[in-house]
């Protein structure tokens, strides 16, 4: 396939009691590819369309790291056919795990990339060097003047990114369009008084053309950036929006995701998906859970996703990893030396749990920030 245009997926995959490697490898490229036997294939088919083992090495008794070359007319020029190829049926084969793709094999048009990355992020907000806060609007059940109101005390209290909860939609008491207006107003107004430059980031995850009306209205009123779930709303959405004329960046939140990575053996590597795939298809910022937080990653799961998010290795703007779910105000200056100043640290219950207020832990946390 040396002179066929191509890239690479490498699997981790674990084979059952009596299962050959040889032929799980072999069922994989067939099924991602052509989907029937190599026996019913004519030899120009196979050579052409189906994809070929390129590297086997034995990790364990029953672990391989296996990489295999796909042609890229596979691909279509669709990012959608690209999931399909990346892990589409194959998603239904147990022990089969991905853990990277050979990305400056895939043109740009498939995979942007983000439209504005850390550099771009730091330029837009002033900020050159320092890590960033971001807080999330809580509870779900408060009205879009309350939020508003919790919005314009973070601001003060010098919060650089202030999200919706990913809970927040179009509920009743807090209609996206009003939340939307009534949020944007009280961050700038906080901006005047502080001489501050906090962002409001709506969550615009919603069906169908109701995502694009949200994403417009949020550039219409001046958000900062805008919040999706990618597992809610299909994974592509993050590309099209990154190669959007003067797009709003993107801040990716790990929802519904969970089925993906947390079976150590199947799905995807969490480096791998929130660290490279949700940078290359366009997220600016990419949020997942923190170690000792709500959830069960490891410090070096955050290390491995933190470099997926910034290696230079891949041919993409570097992403803001974003941990959150559980980071607590008193640990952030320990995470600040063990994960380094191109981080945003999402904190959510801990400043609403200071018994000053919201404004004083957020002070707290822009202090401790500044002083890095």
């Amino acid at each position: 396939m040396s002179h066929i245009a191509s890239f690479t997926i490498t699997y981790r995959i674990q084979t059952a009691e009596k299962e050959s490697i040889d032929s799980k490898i072999e069922g994989i490229c067939l099924e991602q590819t052509v989907e029937l036997p190599r026996s019913v294939i004519s030899d120009d088919i196979y050579d052409r369309i189906v994809a070929k083992p390129e590297g086997v090495t034995r990790e364990s008794e029953s672990v391989w790291r296996v990489t295999a070359r796909y042609p890229l007319a596979n691909v279509g020029n669709e990012i959608t056919q690209f999931l399909n190829v990346l892990f589409g049926n194959v998603s239904l084969v147990p022990g089969v795990r991905i853990l990277d793709v050979s990305w400056t094999d895939l043109p740009g048009s498939i995979l942007p990339g983000p439209a504005h990355g850390i550099h771009g992020i730091r330029s837009k907000l002033g900020i050159p060097k320092r890590a960033l806060s971001c807080t999330a609007l809580k509870p779900v059940g408060f009205t879009s003047q309350q939020l508003a109101g919790l919005a314009f005390e973070f601001a003060m209290g010098g919060i650089d990114l202030i999200k919706d909860d990913h809970g927040l939609a179009n509920q009743g008491y807090s209609p996206f369009d009003e939340r939307l207006k009534y949020c944007v107003e009280a961050v700038n107004k906080a901006n005047a008084q502080s001489g501050g430059q906090s962002w409001y980031i709506p969550h615009i995850s919603a069906p169908g053309d109701e995502l694009w009306r949200r994403y417009e209205l949020a550039r219409s009123e001046g958000a900062g950036a805008v919040m999706v779930c990618p597992q809610f709303c299909s994974p592509e959405v993050l590309s099209e929006i990154a190669q959007q004329n003067h797009s709003l960046p993107i801040m990716a939140h790990p929802a519904f995701s969970g089925s993906f990575i947390m079976e150590p053996t199947h799905g995807f590597s969490l480096e791998f998906l929130y660290g490279k795939l949700w940078r290359a298809m366009g997220a600016d910022f990419s949020i997942y859970p923190n170690a000792q937080g709500r959830f069960s990653f490891t410090q070096q799961d955050c290390l491995d996703i933190n470099e997926g998010c910034r290696t230079d290795h891949i041919p993409y703007k570097s992403t803001f990893p974003t941990p959150g779910g559980g980071m607590q105000r008193e640990t952030v200056p320990t995470w600040l030396k063990t994960y380094g100043p191109d981080t945003v640290f999402l904190i959510g219950g801990s400043l609403y749990k200071h018994p000053d207020g919201i404004r004083t832990a957020a002070s707290e946390i822009r202090k401790i920030l500044e002083k890095g």
